[in-house]
C-alpha cells in the first residue's frame, strides 16, 4: 500500500529574515531616590554633587572623574546616565555610601530601576507612576 504526498498547488518564496543585536550600549540608565528624612528639595546640581560625592568614596579618583549626567529630577527621584562599562561600579557605590545633606541628616540614594535602555526607566512596568 502506497501513500501519496500532497503536493503544494503554488509555489512560496521565502523572504530572507535578518536578526540584528545591538551587543555594546554606550550608556546605562538608573532611576534613583534620595532617602533620608530631611523634607529638602534637590536640584540637579545637588544630585550629581551626591553622586560624585558616594563614587569618590568608593572608587577614588577613578569614581570622581566618572562621566554622570542628571537627565531629569523630581522632588527626591532622579534619572542619571552613566557609561555602561561602569554602571555596575556606580550601582554599587550609590547602594552602599551614606552621606551627609546640608541639613546634617544622613542620606543615601536607592536605584529603583536600572535599564541599558532610556525607555526602560520610562515604561517601566513593575512600579506604577514615577
Amino acid at each position: 500500500m502506497t501513500m501519496e504526498v500532497d503536493q503544494p498547488v503554488a509555489e512560496t518564496s521565502v523572504l530572507p529574515t535578518f536578526k540584528a543585536t545591538i551587543s555594546k550600549q554606550p550608556f546605562y540608565y538608573f532611576a534613583i531616590e534620595l532617602l533620608g528624612t530631611s523634607s529638602m528639595e534637590f536640584t540637579p546640581a545637588q544630585y550629581f554633587a551626591y553622586i560624585q560625592f558616594v563614587l569618590k568614596q568608593w572608587l577614588g579618583d577613578v569614581g570622581a572623574g566618572m562621566s554622570v549626567d542628571v537627565l531629569d529630577v523630581r522632588a527626591r527621584k532622579a534619572d542619571i546616565r552613566v557609561p555602561y562599562d561602569r554602571y555596575k561600579q556606580v550601582w554599587q557605590a550609590m547602594t552602599l555610601i551614606p552621606f551627609k545633606l546640608p541639613d546634617g541628616t544622613t542620606a543615601r540614594l536607592q536605584v529603583l530601576r536600572g535599564s541599558a535602555f532610556a525607555m526602560g526607566l520610562a515604561s517601566g512596568s513593575r512600579q506604577a507612576g514615577f
